[in-house]
């Protein structure tokens, strides 16, 4: 064998050498030793992509000894040119060495890679997750016959049903319903959650009755006068209806669980409200002729009318408001015009118009209404 076919070789030899305790540095020995050292690196360069790095370190770093020891050993037999193989083994040392850090390198960057893609991974998972629930309640909604359209806060057609839901409530403590008795409330709740329903002060509570009794808490107090409810799903899926009766309403609720809840629900009241005012300020409107200020016994009737115009049925005083009765209920309002006791002119007043009678807020001596430039009816206290 030539020499530059040994120091072909002998890059990949020379560390096994050290291997055998009875070192010789015959050429023939040395051939069998490059041999069986280049058969060590090529099993190194196979390995080096694997994820074994700290055992190739190891190997390399036992490479090295060795190839220090072998380079003492051969500078004791000059005759042997054995320093160009040894230094070529040392450069692949060093480019294998280079190459694992590369590869090191590369694996914490592709490891740091994985993290992100895994975060995000868990991201999309609650993304999709919070997706498939927004889907669910779409879901729910489109089963109740509920569409974005009616949701909460109806108008002021009674003859509309439909069900009002909370679902718009996200993010608020409180749902505020509006109360209609041919309607339904749908109610979010969650496990492990108490929801409070409080209904309008002054009622009580006299039945309450669930499709699935099994599956939900059920609890009522009072405070201050404010019935209070208090539901809470005791298993994880569970969907049914609520009726609640009170002295003066029933209420139809849908209660279902979900991964969010009303903390609170209550009620406005504005359309029986509003109906009980109107009730109220038409009864006020309302005069009775017996229903005076002064005592029945002091009504003064002693006026007389002259002039143009339509005449009076009737006029008296209660000593503090006088009272003008015609025989039918005056389209519009005429002018009126009157002269209290003690002054010397007539000055424009205010009436009112209730139940065919012209209410004046004074005791005049004198009064005129006038119809027009020609017709002038006049009022006289005798």
């Amino acid at each position: 064998m030539t020499i530059n076919k040994k120091k072909l070789f002998l890059s990949l030899a020379l560390s096994a050498v050290l291997l055998s305790p009875s070192y010789s540095f015959a050429e023939d020995d040395i051939d069998a030793k490059i041999r069986e050292q280049q058969k060590i690196l090529q099993e190194l360069n196979q390995q080096k992509s694997d994820n074994n790095s700290k055992e190739m370190q190891k190997k390399l770093d036992k490479l090295d000894a060795q190839l220090k020891q072998l380079a003492e050993k051969a500078d004791k037999k000059p005759s042997y040119d054995a320093k160009g193989a040894i230094d070529s083994i040392a450069a692949q040392i060093l480019d294998l060495r280079k190459q694992i850090e590369e590869t090191t390198k590369s694996q914490e960057r592709i490891a740091e890679l994985l993290n992100k893609l895994e975060q995000r991974d868990k991201e999309r998972e609650e993304e999709k997750r919070i997706s498939e629930a927004e889907s669910v309640n779409q879901d729910i909604i489109a089963a109740s016959g509920t569409s974005n359209r009616y949701l909460v806060n109806p108008g002021d057609n009674k003859q509309v049903g439909y069900t009002q839901d909370a679902i718009n409530s996200q993010g608020n403590s409180t749902m505020v319903f509006a109360y209609y008795p041919d309607q339904l409330y749908k109610i979010y709740c969650r496990k492990g959650y108490l929801t409070d329903l409080a209904f309008k002060k002054g009622e009580q509570i006299k039945f309450v009755g669930g499709g699935d009794t099994a599956g939900w808490m059920v609890n009522n107090t009072e405070v201050d006068g404010v019935p209070h409810l208090y539901i809470k799903p005791v298993v994880d899926v569970s969907t049914t209806n609520l009726i609640v009766t009170t002295n003066k309403r029933s209420y139809q609720l849908i209660v279902n669980t979900s991964n969010w809840y009303n903390p609170m629900v209550r009620w406005t009241y504005g359309a029986e409200d509003k109906e009980a005012n109107l009730l109220k300020q038409k009864k006020e409107e309302r005069v009775v002729t017996g229903n005076i200020r002064g005592n029945v016994e002091n009504l003064d009737f002693d006026y007389k009318v002259e002039g143009k115009g339509e005449k009076p049925t009737m006029i008296f005083s209660d000593g503090e408001q006088t009272y003008i009765k015609f025989a039918s209920e005056p389209s519009k309002k005429v002018p009126l015009f009157v002269r209290e006791k003690g002054k010397k002119q007539m000055a424009l007043v205010n009436y009112r118009i209730k139940d065919n009678y012209f209410i004046v807020e004074k005791v005049f001596t004198m009064a005129q209404l006038r119809y027009s430039e020609d017709e002038v009816l006049t009022i006289k206290h005798k």
